[in-house]
């Protein structure tokens, strides 16, 4: 990897207010990647790569003016460095008709922060592992295909400002997907398939291979596959109790919480792909039941260990925090960045980040999870032992929502009917249709600590042009109404 010191950045940052800029920050960053992938217990493909990129906001006239280039060496890195920051100074200056930005304050922060463990692997044992994989879920019966993907990223990102921020993190993630198709149904009559994904990772090195138990998964997601396509059915379209697993919680927070909450959407500054909110006038209003609780905390403590959306700080050298959007049923807070924080007339919380630096940071949800009710129910089965009818929702799937994100419709592949408080019959693609406030507002059980769990979503999509940036999302069992629907 191409090492960039802090005293290059320190005095490209120098420049930048001798160029005239009133603020400029620049982000660096180096990495080398590398994986596999296999299909049906045999290799299909390696790869390595790797890449350093710099990127530069400057505000000159009061409005931003942003540039980028990926370094291909050392000699060039001088050179690119200069260019970009003319032109990110030029475009600022050539914007200077728009209302003046405004950043909330934050105090500077110097510091170099190492990952000490640093396990690596080689990529031979990357191939094994996705053959072992495969092999696992295809020795399943009724399992047709079945495929896996892994790798390892090792960077090192900087930041630099004008106001002597100078901050360098080593970062380190491993992970992967794993799918499969099954097929299933009596001898001689119709048959059925059913193909599931799944992905698994984490923020850290290759140690965290065996902490994840992708084994497990992967025979959990095979045996899942069968079943379904064998023995599953899909629901009647009724409204009925639904308790959903934290599995399914993941997508639903991320969808519904997360995103809306996300104060350039509140804002209106930033509404690709679905991007406005609907509780932007609803601040410290009830939204939901008084058992609604969600947070965002990027913060590295315990509970986030190898947390996608765990980072000590965010790409405007912002320290990491817990942000509370949703206490008690009310609309309490939104991430920010120092921007919208100054807008909102509230202090900056660490959620800027871009997954390169030859992007521009966007408010983004890090660890988004609903919170577990500290006297709730302590499993399953104490969650569904009064529920005469309903459904228990698995897996997400496939998500569908209006632009505001009020109105949505989040499919799961799997499922279970629940009468008289036990579980009934399998259920293969369903989803929950609703609206956010009236869902949030049926929410009568939600379980407690020991029901709480995280999922990683590698693959959430943001802006234009699209960045897909690793979160984490999750939450406890929870029990609500909403309208359930087959075969979707």
């Amino acid at each position: 990897m191409l090492r960039i010191d802090e005293g290059f950045l320190d005095g490209l940052m120098e420049k930048a207010a001798t160029a005239g800029a009133t603020y400029a920050d620049v982000r660096a960053e180096t990495f080398t990647a590398d994986g596999a992938s296999a299909e049906n217990g045999t290799e299909k493909s390696l790869f390595r790569g790797g890449g350093t990129s710099l990127g530069i906001r400057a505000l000159a006239g009061g409005t931003w003016g942003f540039a980028s280039t990926d370094i291909c060496s050392r000699s060039g890195l001088r050179a690119g460095a200069a260019e970009c920051l003319e032109r990110a100074v030029s475009a600022a200056r050539a914007q200077s008709r728009f209302e003046p930005v405004a950043l909330a304050p934050v105090k500077p922060v110097r510091k170099k922060i190492t990952y000490s463990r640093k396990v690596r692997a080689p990529i031979e044992d990357k191939m094994e592992l996705c053959v072992r994989l495969t092999r696992t879920m295809k020795d399943v019966p009724g399992v047709v295909m079945a495929t896996s993907n892994l790798s390892l990223v090792e960077s090192e990102r900087h930041f630099a400002s004008t106001e002597g921020a100078n901050i360098t993190e080593e970062v380190f993630h491993v992970g992967g997907w794993l799918f499969c198709s099954a097929t299933g149904g009596e001898s001689g009559g119709p048959r059925s398939s059913q193909s599931v994904y799944r992905p698994w990772g984490a923020r850290g090195g290759w140690e965290f291979v065996r902490e994840l138990g992708p084994e497990d998964t992967a025979l959990d997601l095979a045996r899942t596959a069968a079943e379904l396509a064998s023995k599953a059915v899909t629901p009647d379209t009724r409204v009925t109790t639904v308790v959903t697993r934290p599995c399914y919680n993941s997508l639903l927070v991320h969808e519904i919480v997360g995103h809306p909450c996300e104060a350039d959407r509140v804002l209106g500054g930033e509404s690709a792909w679905a991007g406005r909110s609907w509780w932007k006038e609803r601040a410290q209003k009830r939204v939901g039941s008084a058992l609604v609780n969600a947070v965002s905390d990027a913060r590295p403590i315990l509970r986030h260990r190898g947390c996608y959306g765990t980072y000590p700080y965010d790409d405007e050298g912002v320290p990491s925090s817990r942000v509370v959007h949703i206490e008690n049923g009310i609309l309490r807070g939104f991430l920010n960045s120092r921007q919208s924080a100054a807008m909102m007339g509230v202090p900056p919380n660490g959620g800027m980040r871009s997954v390169s630096a030859g992007l521009m940071p966007l408010v983004r949800m890090s660890n988004t999870y609903f919170e577990p009710d500290p006297q709730g129910p302590r499993s399953l089965e104490e969650m569904i032992e009064d529920v005469r009818d309903g459904v228990l929702v698995g897996h997400q799937s496939i998500p569908s929502i209006d632009s505001r994100r009020y109105r949505w419709q989040i499919n799961a592949y799997d499922g279970w009917e629940i009468t008289n408080g036990r579980l009934g019959r399998r259920l293969k693609n369903l989803a929950l249709i609703g609206n956010t406030k009236e869902y949030f507002g049926s929410i009568f059980r939600v379980g407690g600590p020991a029901t709480f769990r995280l999922y990683p979503i590698p693959n959430c999509g943001k802006g234009d042009p699209m960045q897909i940036q690793r979160v984490t999302n999750g939450g406890p069992l929870m029990a609500g109404k909403a309208k359930v629907v087959g075969g979707a």
